[in-house]
């Protein structure tokens, strides 16, 4: 898939073969189902159309969000079923998941700084960009500034409004918060300290650092994977520290999250961890970190969600009222936003990898490995003001399954689990889909 060289750096001797399902940290049981905010998917007329909004600008429909059906690939990019080929449907049958539409939009932006005049049709899954000042559509162009392409004639533009008031396009547009003058936000996802071009050939794809002192939450940088494992996997590049700099990470409350459940914080990166199958059997968490960063990856983006799942991480002696309600991890679009968030800095490690190397990111090709926490050692004891774990790595059963493959179906089967998402059942490997039943 051209995406560089292997981020596996063999070190310690060990290497984990090629095999694979997500039994990860996970460990929390599954929610109750949220309340729908839309309908439930219609019946598709034929092989190629999916459930979504109307089959021509300016249709009735009902002024609810449309459902959408999606999938995440194995390089932690989203793609609607509507913008899938029938052959890639066929190929991707078991991996759709179906979410209202608000609730897509929700997740698909989480984390991102940068801003998007992006509405698409969910039926069609064409995409326009959208000037809300003048009302104007224009046809979805990359190439051209604001990704304005050809202006919509006056009577589709009209057609395309009318069906943006009734809630049949989803509306993916976000603010630009991508400079310095804008504060750090919970979730944001950039760069630790220092500007980088996720694409060094791309001016248009630099993510900006912001100042901490622009926060107005209590808030940690939290490399993912960790910063020090950055370090070590570039010790040639010394006395830069670009990697480190530029690492992604993801902004999250230090007090009620980084300090006490980060598997990487401090001391905890010395923790000795099994191999299973391997000999010697117990690795410093660093050194497995340094060699398996898209395991590293997955392990502790697992970690941090379940431990905030419902939970409430508004710390109000030292966090601005205004993020009350984007803190509290019981609201859904708060959640929903934390959860896009790893998923977008997931793909940001991907194109990283792709772009600059080993030393980068990770290789969602990596063979997958599973981690599972085989023994805590709770707070109070040995002085401990935390809970401190030791994981288990064991390679996956599933012959060929990469580690991006886990770490997708772990974002996909989150979703689901916590009530955001409805898995879409397929009809006799035809690539079309039946109505859910609920």
């Amino acid at each position: 898939m051209g995406l560089g060289r292997s981020s596996k750096l063999g070190l310690g001797g060990f290497k984990f073969p090629t095999s694979s399902p997500s039994t990860s940290t996970r460990n929390i049981s599954p929610p109750p189902k949220r309340q729908r905010t839309s309908s439930p998917d219609p019946t598709p007329s034929g092989g190629n159309n999916l459930p979504g909004s109307s089959t021509a600008p300016g249709s009735t429909a009902p002024t609810t969000p449309p459902r959408v059906q999606a999938r995440i690939d194995d390089r932690q990019k989203v793609h609607l079923a509507s913008q899938d080929n029938p052959a890639t449907r066929l190929q991707h049958k078991n991996d759709y998941f179906s979410m209202d539409g608000g609730d897509f939009v929700n997740f698909k932006n989480g984390g991102k700084r940068t801003g998007s005049n992006k509405v698409t049709d969910p039926l069609t899954g064409k995409n326009y960009a959208y000037d809300k000042q003048s009302g104007q559509f224009f046809e979805f162009d990359k190439t051209r500034p604001g990704n304005k392409g050809t202006p919509v004639d006056a009577q589709n533009n009209a057609a395309l409004k009318q069906q943006l008031d009734n809630k049949q396009l989803l509306d993916r547009s976000r603010e630009d918060r991508n400079s310095t003058n804008n504060p750090l936000m919970p979730g944001d996802v950039g760069p630790y300290a220092k500007n980088t071009l996720v694409d060094p050939n791309n001016p248009n794809s630099q993510l900006v650092r912001v100042s901490d002192a622009r926060a107005d939450f209590n808030t940690n940088r939290d490399h993912v994977p960790s910063g020090e494992s950055l370090n070590q996997r570039n010790t040639h590049l010394l006395p830069s520290k670009d990697p480190y700099t530029q690492g992604v990470t993801v902004a999250i409350p230090d007090d009620n999250l980084h300090k006490p459940h980060s598997l990487t914080y401090g001391s905890r990166q010395k923790a000795k961890d099994t191999l299973a199958g391997q000999n010697p059997t117990e690795i410093k968490r660093l050194q497995y970190d340094t060699a398996n960063p898209s395991s590293a990856f997955h392990r502790d983006t697992n970690h941090l969600l379940d431990k905030t799942y419902q939970q409430d991480l508004f710390n109000p002696a030292k966090d601005s009222p205004a993020l009350k309600h984007q803190l509290d991890m019981n609201n859904a679009d708060s959640r929903l936003n934390l959860i896009g968030a790893y998923r977008y800095a997931g793909n940001t490690n991907v194109k990283l990898n792709q772009n600059y190397g080993a030393g980068r990111g990770y290789n969602p090709q990596d063979a997958g490995q599973t981690s599972q926490i085989h023994h805590t050692t709770p707070a109070g004891t040995k002085k401990l003001v935390n809970d401190q774990h030791q994981l288990t790595y064991t390679p996956t059963t599933t012959p060929g399954q990469t580690q991006g493959q886990l770490i997708s179906n772990s974002f996909r089967d989150r979703l689901i689990n916590e009530g955001f998402a409805q898995p879409v059942p397929d009809i006799g490997g035809s690539g079309t889909k039946r109505p859910l039943d609920e």
